[in-house]
């Protein structure tokens, strides 16, 4: 192309851009805008957290970054770190970040996700530590798509200990009450702004509360004013700090007025005090309120009312409670009992009641009860919470004086002192030879437990003591065990009750001291035996004595363990039940078991007839004649505690005899028999 056809060329694009409708916008259309700046402290050489309001004019990608440049007065933690820095927007939804780096006072954090122009991002940076000296900083922030910054001004100011420690202050705080824990109206003001400050429309109020236990989890925006204004936003930042955007209403003020209704969830701290201040941030000014005193609860103790006072006895619980506030349904309420008193670890609602309204949600942990009022609950200052008797707590196991306590929609109140009368204190007893047997002693078998008490050192009164059976870890304990599978003495048992490895067992008789207690718990309680073969201990405790009463080993034999019961013409082995012609029985002691048996069972050889029997396991070889008590075993002659008899034309053996020369060994637990190797 000729240089007058180029020069042609240049000119009409020239003319063509100039004159076109449609200009190339400025980059400056794709600037972000700054909102606010602020810091936790502005004051000189404090290290703090920084917290920058912007709005992105342009949509950022996953893999964009977002920098934030610090003068150089300013000192940056070159180890920042992703969990320094949070990245949210005005719904307070976060943003994933995926990295965060720092380069001469400019901190790059790229963003792990697409954010789309026009959001307005709130980042939040830690560790940022202020100028030595006094004075206006600009903070400046762009975006991967901005080729330049934006700042925005904040005012570094001198440390003062004596103006952060007056107690005059810059304005009043006037709580709706100033009893500890009490829930409140607030009122933060008037006070005039400094230097010709004026309220701006989107900018922020943070208000530092003097205690960390004072806010809800939120805040609604009706609930607070601002020089008598809704505010557009109000936000939790943190345990003690809440932000307020700035209302149009309030624009150009000179002053502050913050106004929080008593349905906004604030409380009075939990400890009494006489310094208890409020700081309010804006413009980078902080403003501390006057001293306010929170006083003790004026709480008055309530009552607590027994059905029976007596040390460790079974009774009612009645607290009559004056609340400071209104209680409503679904309230939350925990009541708090002093150590000695048992509590089940299962309490149902029919159990609780508040102002005769069965409660809800009732749980339990330790010595403290859980429970709500229900829905449709009337609204009242007075609450009467009642255990029945039927919950089977009790009082302390010793004589004294106790308190309850009692946490209602989150104000703790306290009760009188109550007295609990003496008992007679348990006399020594013998339970060295205390039985713990299982039915089954098979891996992973359902099985019963006999437990065999010689003596009791204290009565155990009926449908108010207890017996506590401590189950190994292991052991396969169900969430409910029907009191009819279980009995004491031969009773079904009142209650049974079930806490982890633990079995709580309320006999329906009275049980004296000094005598015997049998407790057996069927195999259809549900219980399983540990999958790992070896020895378990069981402990035996009781509500009235302190300490362990009596422990013993369990054997837990592998699955391949035989079990049989007397008179009962069957085995199981391995969960399967196999038929026997002769069901075992004994004689002078001696169990005798058909020939078949060890075949069927042990896997032993054996032959026959009406009038001999031979079994044969390994190198042993042992020969039996029917009517004879001497045996043959290797060639030798041995004497058997019983005679060789013939049932239904099977020889039936005694079963010691045969299973000592084999290895096998023999756990008995009334009528139930466990063979194994």
């Amino acid at each position: 192309m000729n240089k007058s056809v180029n020069k042609g060329i240049s000119v009409l694009l020239a003319t063509a851009v100039l004159a076109s409708p449609v200009m190339l916008e400025p980059k400056a259309a794709y600037a972000l805008s700054i909102e606010d700046v602020s810091a936790d402290s502005t004051r000189v050489d404090e290290e703090t957290e920084y917290t920058i309001e912007f709005e992105i004019n342009k949509d950022l990608s996953s893999g964009d970054s977002i920098f934030v440049r610090f003068p150089s007065d300013y000192s940056v933690d070159k180890k920042l770190k992703k969990s320094d820095v949070k990245l949210e927007d005005d719904d307070d939804d976060k943003i994933s970040i995926d990295s965060v780096s720092v380069s001469k006072n400019v901190v790059e954090i790229e963003v792990d996700e697409k954010i789309k122009k026009g959001t307005v991002l709130i980042l939040t940076i830690d560790n940022i530590t202020n100028p030595e000296d006094k004075g206006s900083y600009e903070i400046e922030v762009k975006t991967s798509a901005e080729t330049s910054y934006k700042g925005e001004k904040i005012t570094i100011s001198k440390s003062s200990s004596s103006s952060s420690s007056s107690s005059k202050g810059d304005f009043e705080a006037s709580p709706s009450s100033k009893n500890a824990e009490d829930s409140i109206s607030l009122t933060l003001g008037k006070f005039n702004l400094s230097s010709k400050s004026k309220l701006k429309e989107g900018k922020y109020i943070y208000v530092n509360f003097p205690s960390k236990d004072m806010l809800p989890k939120s805040i609604s925006k009706s609930d607070v004013k601002v020089n008598g204004y809704k505010p557009d936003y109000v936000s939790i930042l943190d345990s003690d700090s809440i932000r307020i955007e700035i209302p149009s209403g309030a624009d150009g003020d000179s002053y502050i007025k913050l106004e929080f209704t008593s349905s906004a969830g604030i409380v009075n701290p939990s400890k009494p005090d006489k310094y208890y201040s409020y700081e309010i941030e804006y413009d980078s000014k902080e403003y501390k309120s006057k001293d306010v005193e929170i006083t003790n609860t004026s709480n008055t103790p309530f009552t607590v009312s027994l059905s029976d006072s007596a040390a460790g006895a079974r009774t009612s619980y009645t607290f009559d409670v004056d609340l400071s506030n209104k209680l409503g349904s679904n309230a939350e309420i925990e009541v708090e009992f002093p150590n000695g008193v048992t509590v089940p670890p299962v309490l149902t609602s029919n159990s609780v009641s508040v102002n005769g309204a069965q409660v809800t949600n009732v749980s339990v942990l330790g010595n403290k009860v859980y429970f709500r009022t229900p829905y449709g609950f009337t609204s009242t200052n007075r609450a009467s919470i009642k255990f029945a008797f039927e919950g089977y707590l009790t009082t302390p196991r010793t004589a004294g004086t106790y308190t309850v306590t009692a946490k209602i929609d989150n104000k703790t109140y306290k009760s009188k002192e109550f007295q609990v009368s003496g008992v007679t204190p348990p006399v020594a007893v013998d339970n060295t030879l205390a039985t713990i047997g299982l039915t089954r002693a098979t891996a992973s078998t359902p099985a019963g437990i006999s437990i065999g008490i010689k003596a009791m050192g204290a009565p155990i009164v009926r449908n108010q003591g207890f017996i506590e059976v401590v189950l190994p870890v292991g052991f396969r304990v169900p969430a409910y065990l029907p009191a009819n599978t279980v009995t004491v003495n031969g009773v079904a048992a009142s209650f049974v009750g079930v806490r982890g490895q633990n079995l709580i067992i309320i006999p329906a008789q009275d049980i004296p001291a000094k005598t015997v207690a049998q407790v057996n718990i069927a195999e259809t309680a549900g219980i399983v035996n540990p999958a790992t073969p070896g020895v378990y201990s069981i402990g035996v405790y009781n509500s009235e004595e302190r300490g362990l009463l009596f422990s013993r080993p369990a054997t837990i034999v592998a699955l391949n363990g035989v079990s049989f019961k007397q008179s009962v013409a069957s085995f199981t082995k391995a969960g399967k039940t196999t038929g026997l012609a002769v069901a075992p029985y004994t004689v002078n002691g001696n169990t005798l078991m058909p020939t078949t048996f060890f075949r069927d069972a042990l896997g032993f050889s054996i032959s026959y007839t009406k009038t001999t029997a031979k079994v044969v396991s390994g190198n042993t070889v042992m020969q039996f004649k029917v009517g004879s008590n001497v045996a043959t075993i290797n060639g030798k002659n041995v004497t058997l505690p019983a005679a060789v008899q013939l049932k239904n034309n099977v020889p039936t053996l005694p079963l010691k005899t045969i299973t000592e020369r084999t290895g096998y060994k023999i756990i008995y637990v009334n009528g139930n028999y466990t063979v194994y190797k």
